[in-house]
């Protein structure tokens, strides 16, 4: 990394009320404001206890957080995040910085430091991504890989990507659900629901995953993992067991964050067949987000996706008296999953570019 262009490694406190936590904090601020700049709310904000627990290090990804300060504060920040399962020739590396210090080349040295970083573990795949939010031109567009969507060619987000030599793989909808604006149709969508699951299934609702179901549940887990759709950059298949839930759990309870799951099983064999999370970050329970939703091929075709969707939001409410609004991302290509969402009430808010480039 290259001290000449101001750039420095972030280090994680041990907790953020530590006096070594400032830089952290201040990061973490950062890391909002420019998610305001862009989204024009809090609503992809998250506390600063919920970063420092998903940003320590694992046995299975590793992250490095570079920032630049000029006159004292910080204006950018970088990141890399690198798999240590699996893709482990892959890095996903970001850089962004605050509107009124863009145009300074900032964000070239921090995704150069982020890159370098990637390099140094010996990565040859690099991911990125860029966030839009909706009523953007669509008269010059770049169109991904899946043919689904396209982002505005002209935003500098999408010139900075294809600057550094990314490809754009995917787009996802960032998709928004106002609970008290549509629930009135969920009754009749939950009975039509459990018409079609014929009586067959059961729901079981947990916070967090109980211990006898964890290898169980990583089956699921790695099925997800190639289940969703993807764009001409295919990651690998997961590899999940019980001891990387169990680790996943204790990652979420060291972020203060809250995983509400919906699983249905089938009755006749006692096994489980899909499953939906939602994510509730202490501090900001009124915004939770939706996280993955499957159900495995052989229970589809029983409404089980929008039974278990149903049940996850009722205990939501019922669990948080402020919930306010749940927030997702589908592959824009994914129309099953995207119809299910739509009939919930969720609506579009934006899209995000996945992007891609190959190292050598």
């Amino acid at each position: 990394m290259s001290s000449q262009h101001g750039v420095q490694r972030l280090r994680l406190p041990a907790s953020i009320h530590d006096e070594d936590g400032a830089d952290f904090r201040e990061f973490s601020e950062l890391t909002d404001s420019i998610e305001r700049q862009i989204w024009g709310n809090d609503d992809r904000c998250s506390p600063a206890a919920f970063r420092l627990g998903v940003w320590r290090d694992t046995r299975y990804e590793l992250t490095s957080l570079f920032f630049v300060r000029l006159a004292g504060r910080m204006v950018g920040r970088g990141w890399c995040q690198m798999p240590l399962k699996e893709d482990r020739d892959r890095a996903t590396v970001r850089a962004e910085v605050l509107d009124e210090f863009a145009g300074r080349g900032i964000g070239r040295v921090l995704l150069a430091a982020a890159i370098e970083e990637a390099e140094r573990y010996g990565r040859t795949l690099l991911n990125s991504f860029t966030e839009h939010p909706v009523g953007f031109e669509t008269e010059d567009v770049v169109v991904p890989s899946t043919r689904a969507g396209a982002l505005p060619a002209g935003q500098r987000s999408v010139s900075f990507a294809r600057a550094a030599g990314f490809a754009l793989s995917q787009i996802e909808r960032f998709s928004e659900l106002v609970l008290d604006a549509y629930d009135d149709g969920w009754p009749a969508l939950e009975a039509a629901a459990r018409a079609a699951a014929a009586g067959a299934y059961e729901v079981l609702l947990w916070e967090g995953i109980p211990e006898e179901f964890q290898d169980e549940m990583a089956l699921l887990l790695a099925r997800m993992s190639t289940d969703a759709p993807s764009g001409v950059d295919a990651w690998d298949a997961a590899e999940w067991d019980a001891e990387r839930v169990a680790s996943l759990e204790a990652q979420l309870l060291d972020a203060s964050t809250l995983p509400l799951y919906a699983v249905a099983r089938h009755r006749s064999t006692g096994r489980l067949a899909g499953y939906t999370s939602l994510w509730v970050r202490s501090g900001k329970e009124d915004v939770a987000d939706q996280d993955d939703t499957l159900v495995v091929p052989e229970h589809r075709g029983h409404s089980l996706g929008l039974l278990m969707k149903l049940a996850n939001l009722r205990a939501y409410r019922e669990r948080f008296p402020t919930a306010r609004k749940v927030v997702t991302f589908n592959a824009e290509e994914n129309q099953h999953m995207l119809a299910i969402n739509e009939a919930l009430g969720f609506r579009p808010a934006g899209y995000d570019g996945e992007w891609y480039r190959r190292l050598g």
